[in-house]
């Protein structure tokens, strides 16, 4: 675009969002209630702008208006896009709950603190120049969310796959919009960090059922079901949901194991920082590429 002045209009007030002009973050405007304009100045001559949204669906959906040029201007066509997809469903760690924190312990605050565009998913796109698609919701399983009483939980993760927002099971996504060339599915910390745990073959089963709604909406594509180091029984059940694919006859599903961050890589609630999301993209990247042959 080409303009000496632009507004961002929005009806939010729950999140917050990255403002890049060509490729250096500008700002972040943390959204107020009601349908709000946000001034920004991209400088002169031909500027590349780019909004990202730093907040998951906890904490509500927002609306994106548009874009208004009060001192005129123009829009220009945008450059070509990638061809590569990544689709990636998780959690928090796919959300960056927690990754630009100040210390462990956030006294309840997150929203400040949590980034989106620096969680090891889209990362990982972008390393791969891909685009990407998160659907992720923090303290969500594949079958039992976090703290439950129960070892399966009635709305686990793959309840809102077919969803545009989390918050609207009437809104399905048209999955044709948008086909990735891979998926990347990191559940399971959530089912196996507190009491009681789901059976082996009950969560197994619940990630069997996530990987056929991914082929249902898109056809059999490379998988890819991801832990990290952090929960050695999760890594062995997520090995053994991919060798039972394989036993059936889907050979697209592959297992990638990443080392869990240390301590120091560690933000809000034990959670990773940009490093330590950034040290999972590094392991994740090259497992991609040797499988995809990108």
């Amino acid at each position: 675009m080409q303009a000496p002045q632009l507004e961002l209009l929005f009806n939010d007030g729950k999140n917050d969002y990255n403002i890049f002009i060509d490729g250096q973050l500008l700002k972040t405007i943390s959204t107020t209630n009601g349908t709000t304009s946000y001034p920004i100045t991209p400088g002169s001559g031909d500027r590349r702008i780019l909004v990202t949204k730093r907040t998951g669906p906890n904490f509500g959906s927002g609306r994106f208006l548009g874009v208004r040029l009060p001192q005129g201007g123009q829009l220009k066509p945008l450059p070509a896009r990638p061809t590569r997809k990544i689709e990636f469903i998780g959690d928090s760690y796919t959300v960056g709950y927690g990754n630009e924190g100040p210390s462990l312990n956030c006294g309840g605050l997150y929203r400040p603190y949590e980034n989106s565009y620096l969680s090891f998913a889209p990362i990982t796109a972008r390393a791969l120049n891909a685009e990407s698609h998160s659907i992720a919701i923090s303290g969500f399983g594949a079958v039992r969310n976090y703290g439950d009483a129960n070892p399966t939980s009635a709305t686990p993760m793959p309840l809102y796959y077919g969803r545009t927002l989390m918050e609207h099971g009437d809104l399905n996504w048209n999955f044709q919009a948008w086909v990735p060339n891979a998926v990347v599915i990191k559940l399971g910390t959530n089912d196996h960090s507190t009491e009681p745990q789901p059976s082996a073959d009950v969560f197994i089963r619940g990630i069997h059922g996530l990987i056929t709604q991914v082929n249902n909406a898109y056809g059999y594509l490379p998988i890819f079901l991801m832990a990290d180091s952090s929960l050695p029984q999760l890594v062995s059940r997520m090995q053994n949901a991919t060798q039972q694919q394989r036993n059936m006859g889907n050979d697209q599903v592959h297992f990638v194991q990443v080392t869990h961050p240390p301590q120091s890589q560690l933000g809000c609630d034990w959670h990773p920082l940009v490093s330590g999301q950034q040290a999972m993209a590094n392991e994740l990247v090259p497992a991609i590429k040797s499988i995809l042959s990108w």
